[in-house]
């Protein structure tokens, strides 16, 4: 999935996910933010950007956790949103878990 982006060049590739991590951790910061704040606009909008990114690196589970957050924001249904954010938190700390485990496989 990352070739076309990185050439196949696993330090490349190891950037890529490393930023996309540490990006994705800024974006739960500021879906966190919104959920606290109430404000159903800048959650979707959050957990939209989550989406894009998570497709762009192939992780579908977090893509399919933060469409299912994006969708109960966009429809202000708080009695989906709230689970859907916590859905959305545990399958990035399950991609970063197994991302870690990659890596600690490989050296």
């Amino acid at each position: 999935m990352l070739a076309p982006l990185t050439g196949g060049d696993p330090v490349e590739t190891k950037a890529l996910l490393d930023d996309f991590l540490a990006t994705t951790a800024q974006d739960l910061q500021g879906l966190d933010a919104a959920r606290a704040a109430g404000d159903l606009a800048a959650l979707a909008r959050q957990a939209h950007k989550i989406k894009g990114a998570a497709r762009l690196v192939g992780a579908q589970p977090l893509a399919e956790a933060a469409l299912a957050a994006e969708t109960a924001a966009k429809a202000a249904d708080w009695a989906q949103v709230l689970p859907a954010c916590a859905d959305l938190v545990t399958a990035a700390e399950r991609l970063k878990r197994h991302l870690a485990g990659i890596d600690g496989q490989s050296r």
